[in-house]
């Protein structure tokens, strides 16, 4: 399956990758990691270019992570190639009662379009997941959308430069990163573009699917300052938690 992170997983692994593990290990490390076993194995869902899970991996733990994004995997591999990385959609990923966590990061939910498509990815980590075992994912809201999606930034470096356009469509609720990418090769500057697409989720809206869907301990963080305005953090558990 051709993803629209194809076009970026280069970028991804120098730029967003290194900044996603700095800001959410010390999320884990205070929401998830106190609950699971030494060498506890986890699901990273929406790994990216593997940085959040070679962070893991190097504090002990068996990590499998997966995406969907064969750009991505590609590059996850050659960044940690301890961790077994897996390319396939989050919408159809599931090993039965295989994890002692699932972590789906980096508004990795906020790319599910539609209530139905999250509530199956929640149904599958939940069958994923060993008895007591847990789930912290973090997501955008409507809001953090709107206030953080309508803008540009750049990243320019001496063999790269990197254009990111956000527009959030108050109408259809979906905010689009539309991305141009020039890298150098040799003499030659060489463009991609690509285009991203996220839907924001309401605290009330997400604690009312995991609790259809069965977790238990549900509890929801939310970001201050203007920089993670909108952002929550939901960490919860499968029956048997301690």
């Amino acid at each position: 399956m051709k993803s629209s992170y194809d076009a970026i997983a280069w970028v991804y692994r120098r730029h967003w990758g290194p900044f996603s593990a700095r800001l959410f290990m010390p999320v884990l490390e205070r929401l998830l990691l106190p609950h699971l076993p030494e060498e506890g194995r986890i699901l990273d869902l929406g790994c990216g270019t593997g940085n959040l899970a070679r962070a893991l991996w190097e504090r002990g733990y068996q990590v499998t992570a997966v995406d969907v994004s064969a750009g991505m995997v590609r590059e996850a591999r050659e960044n940690a190639p301890e961790v077994e990385f897996v390319q396939q959609d989050m919408r159809t990923f599931k090993r039965r009662e295989a994890f002692h966590a699932v972590v789906a990061m980096f508004a990795t939910v906020n790319h599910l379009l539609t209530v139905e498509e999250l509530r199956q990815v929640l149904e599958n980590i939940r069958e994923s997941l060993r008895g007591g075992g847990w789930l912290l994912f973090d997501f955008n809201t409507s809001d953090g959308l709107r206030e953080r999606w309508n803008g540009m930034e750049a990243v320019v470096e001496e063999d790269m430069v990197v254009i990111s356009q956000g527009k959030y469509d108050v109408e259809r609720g979906i905010a689009t990163t539309k991305i141009t990418s020039f890298r150098l090769h040799g003499e030659v500057w060489v463009r991609m573009d690509t285009e991203i697409k996220m839907r924001g989720y309401e605290e009330d809206e997400v604690r009312a699917i995991l609790e259809e869907v069965g977790f238990e301990e549900i509890a929801l963080h939310r970001t201050t300052g203007k920089r993670g305005y909108g952002r929550v953090f939901a960490v919860c558990c499968k029956s048997g938690c301690a």
